[in-house]
């Protein structure tokens, strides 16, 4: 593998894991009928930032009957279903003493606000690219080009870590590099073989 300059993670299985059934046995939301929700087209627009807050609690209780009313018992509680993978975590924090390391991840405001605030995601990225906020999403091929613009990275020295197959295709297509998170214990391992290799044996 080609020299590695900067490291760029997804967040869902890559950072923290995704529990939607911890969450919504915390609010009492039936999980299938937010899973629904969570795959419907109006979710795939709210990632792309062209929903509001208020379009998503209504859509909320169209598909799965929570009341928007209780809204702030949801924010309050999101962050439940995205636990921290804390191996990774403390990976993140070493790495970044030592070279760029990015946030790249399809998520919407109110996933990633209530997670930020309640672990500081954005304070452990030098930079994070959000689909919300650039109103652009993987696995388009000029998603990454435009992020590559975005956080000043050269394409080919750039390792983008993903659990998605579809997104890796999409990120290579555009001259990153790319690896498929399958585990956490085996993405770790490959991280620490292959920046051994390129930055003279880093440990952690």
């Amino acid at each position: 593998m080609p020299d590695i300059k900067n490291l760029v993670l997804d967040l869902g299985n890559v950072v923290v894991d995704v529990d939607y059934p911890r969450f919504c046995l915390k609010v009492g939301i039936d999980v299938k009928a937010f899973e629904a929700f969570y795959d419907s087209p109006f979710f795939r627009g709210f990632e792309i930032g062209k929903k509001t807050r208020e379009d998503y609690f209504r859509a909320l209780e169209k598909y799965t009957g929570f009341p928007a009313d209780r809204r702030n018992e949801l924010e309050r509680q999101i962050h439940t279903a995205f636990p921290l993978r804390l191996r990774t975590w403390g990976m993140i924090h070493f790495l970044k003493q030592h070279m760029p390391v990015y946030l790249l991840s399809n998520t919407n405001v109110v996933d990633f606000e209530n997670i930020d605030a309640h672990v500081g995601l954005r304070k452990a990225f030098h930079k994070v690219y959000l689909s919300y906020e650039q109103k652009r999403s993987k696995p388009d091929p000029e998603t990454y080009r435009h992020a590559a613009r975005v956080l000043g990275i050269h394409p080919e020295e750039t390792l983008f870590c993903d659990d998605r197959q579809d997104n890796i295709e999409g990120v290579r297509q555009a001259g990153w590099q790319g690896y498929q998170v399958e585990s956490e214990g085996s993405f770790l391992t490959f991280l620490t073989k292959t920046l051994e290799l390129n930055h003279g044996g880093l440990r952690w």
